[in-house]
């Protein structure tokens, strides 16, 4: 920090007071002014020292240096900038951390910007004060004066607009307020006022609500406080307390620790974006899959189901292939989707999928001699950590920001987040009437049905699994059409204005400056994707699924007791292909016999395995109901008559007899009580 008090130049003279250096040298003639001479440049500088410069000139002089050394060219309305140190970390249970400063340079204890801006508007004062050669009231009064008057010069008014933290308009510099300063920075170092700091001791009540508050069950303050009462009575904080250590001292991070977990939980933390800048077409692609968000025809029951489509998508290009369709998750339509991003774009060379059980669990593309991964080259990764769908997340946004979208458009649209509930029940209710009247074979029925469906739910309805499937296939190839912000601008050659490229031209870009796919021909895709198995030659045979045996005499009796991989058509049990553990092909094997009088394809018999593990789980259910009902359930057995023998000690049954000519027909006028009493138990009934 520059010396205000060093002496003064007539450079400076004249630009503080704004008069010529002419007139400057004939004042200080006459005024005596005592001055040393400098050499300087051939030639000698005078120099005034302020104290015996005149009171008016000393003030103007020290305004435009106070000035200077801020850097303060117009009036700031911030404190002077100069160079400030980096945060210090503060404690870990507090969230607002205090922006502490420290002057590069000085001795200074670290500061809030707060009290930083107060110390240096004070330190500017006490420099003029002390550089004024007025005495401490003469030199403040001054301040007072000139402040009032408008003429203190920029540094100087904002110094005295901000030497009071909360300063009101009618407060005045003074000698104790002075003195009160000179005090402070003998005692501190600085003349910034002292805060309260935060109390961050840990209370009895702090363990108890940190674990109410991150309940799974996200509770509310209210319910949480409640409970505090409960279980501390006394010594329970007030609501406010507790909400205001919450809001002010707890972490918001360790706050949602078990609110919160898995994927909601990294939703409200750091997240990495990524680029695809580099990426050329197929050398990275992210698989996932989607249960579809609305209800079409089974293919061969007819009832309304969700499907599940596994999509794949270039990263570089953001385009989607065609996907693979079924009606569960399982390996085929895995297989079926990449097999569909093979015959457009070549061989992945980096193929990402979430880690769902299918991928990992099944032998078609775990074992490394024969699963996918290794017969076609690529590399098939998951993410590091199970559950983390950001890592997969660019198919993830595809299932939510398109797929769920364009299933919007469909009157058996189902998603319990965004569909009314009244409606989504009533369209189930017509579509298993309009299921029913196609099995009764009443077209004209099920077509009101549909038209009834789709005047409910306000949109389209499948009449079949192929009309289904094509318009999946169809949004996917809309997609590419779409322009992708991810994507590079592009003039529009039809509206003339910049846009994002859409997927195709994206790829087709790429395909223009020479990338061309890994590809495969036909009979490497058919062999590439039929399901291989590792099975051992067992009497000359094999035997892939469900028992069927396949056999080549010739050359598969030379393999008994060895393994082997047999590839299949999962549409075709008339022969399988058998390869050695290397992949070399060593026969053809035929059909030969089956374990029941019809065959059946691989699909048929996955179909039946479903089916008997579905009859299987309603047995379950049903077992349930019957164990829940009250009472013990008693199988129907015909009547028995019973015959009851009076024992001889007891008396004889006392019988009433009836008289057979009383009239049991209802009288035509209401009878009295006593008429009552007669006609149940006779007259004479009453004289006893």
């Amino acid at each position: 920090m520059s010396n205000i008090n060093r002496p003064a130049t007539l450079d400076e003279i004249k630009d503080a007071i704004g008069k010529s250096k002419s007139t400057i040298s004939r004042m200080a003639k006459a005024g005596d002014w005592k001055y040393t001479e400098k050499p300087a440049a051939g030639n000698h500088i005078k120099e005034y020292a302020l104290a015996d410069l005149p009171s008016d000139v000393r003030l103007a002089v020290m305004n435009q240096r106070l000035d200077a050394r801020s850097g303060a060219a117009a009036e700031p309305e911030v404190a002077p900038p100069e160079a400030i140190s980096a945060e210090p970390q503060a404690p870990a249970i507090v969230t607002t951390a205090r922006r502490d400063l420290t002057l590069p340079g000085s001795e200074l204890p670290p500061l809030s910007s707060a009290q930083l801006t107060i110390h240096r508007a004070i330190s500017n004062i006490v420099d003029f004060v002390n550089g004024s050669g007025l005495s401490t009231a003469k030199a403040l009064t001054f301040l007072n004066q000139e402040y009032d008057a408008d003429r203190l010069a920029p540094t100087l008014r904002w110094s005295y607009e901000h030497a009071w933290e909360k300063r009101r308009s009618s407060n005045r510099l003074n000698r104790n307020t002075y003195m009160k300063w000179r005090g402070n920075f003998k005692k501190r170092g600085h003349y910034a006022p002292m805060k309260r700091e935060k109390d961050l001791s840990i209370k009895a009540w702090h363990t108890l609500a940190v674990a109410l508050m991150q309940r799974p069950q996200g509770p509310d303050r209210t319910w949480v406080h409640a409970q505090l009462e409960a279980q501390l009575g006394a010594d329970a904080p007030g609501y406010d307390a507790m909400c205001a250590w919450f809001r002010d001292k707890f972490s918001q991070k360790d706050l949602l620790n078990g609110r919160y977990s898995g994927s909601q939980l990294r939703a409200h933390r750091f997240y990495q974006h990524r680029t695809a800048e580099g990426l050329a077409p197929a050398s990275l692609v992210h698989a996932d899959g989607w249960n579809t968000h609305f209800s079409a025809p089974h293919p061969v029951t007819g009832e309304f189901v969700t499907y599940e489509v596994w999509h794949f998508r270039d990263i570089a290009t953001r385009y989607v292939t065609t996907p693979g369709i079924s009606l569960t998750e399982n390996a085929t339509v895995i297989a079926k989707g990449l097999e569909n991003f093979v015959r457009e774009l070549g061989v992945p060379a980096r193929l990402q999928t979430d880690s769902t059980k299918v991928v990992r669990g099944s032998d078609r593309f775990t074992k490394a001699l024969h699963s996918l991964e290794e017969r076609l080259g690529f590399t098939w990764t998951h993410p590091a950590e199970v559950g983390n769908s950001q890592a997969n997340g660019t198919p993830e946004n595809f299932n939510t920001s398109y797929l769920d979208k364009r299933s919007r458009e469909l009157a058996t649209y189902q998603n319990k987040k965004r569909m009314d509930d009244l409606t989504f029940k009533r369209v189930k209710k017509l579509t298993a009437q309009m299921v029913k009247a196609a099995n009764s074979g009443d077209l004209a029925l099920r077509e009101k049905k549909k038209r009834e469906i789709e005047a409910m739910g306000k949109g389209h309805v499948f009449a079949s699994f192929d009309e289904a499937c094509a318009w999946i296939v169809q949004i996917c190839h809309e997609y590419n059409d779409r322009p992708h912000r991810s994507l590079k601008k592009i003039f529009d050659s039809e509206t003339g204005k910049r846009r994002h490229q859409t997927p195709r031209e994206a790829l087709n870009a790429f395909i223009a400056d020479g990338w061309e796919p890994v590809a495969l021909d036909d009979q490497e895709m058919i062999d590439a994707f039929r399901p291989h198995v590792v099975v051992k030659v067992t009497r000359e045979t094999v035997t892939p699924w469900g028992g069927m045996r396949y056999r080549n005499p010739d050359i598969l009796s030379h393999w008994n007791g060895k393994q082997v991989i047999v590839a299949y058509d999962i549409a075709d049990y008339r022969q399988v292909w058998v390869k050695d553990m290397k992949g070399a092909p060593i026969c053809v094997a035929e059909f030969v016999e089956a374990t029941r009088y019809m065959a059946v394809t691989a699909q048929q018999a996955d179909e039946e395995k479903r089916a008997k593990a579905a009859l299987q789980r309603l047995e379950k259910k049903r077992q349930t109901i019957v164990a829940r009902t009250p009472g013990e359930v008693i199988e129907h057995e015909p009547l028995k008559r019973v015959e009851f023998t009076p024992a001889e000690t007891a008396e004889p049954l006392k019988r009433v007899v009836i008289d057979a000519e009383f009239n049991r027909e209802e009288p035509d006028e209401p009878k009295s009580f006593v008429d009552t009493i007669n006609f149940l138990y006779g007259e004479k009934t009453g004289e006893s």
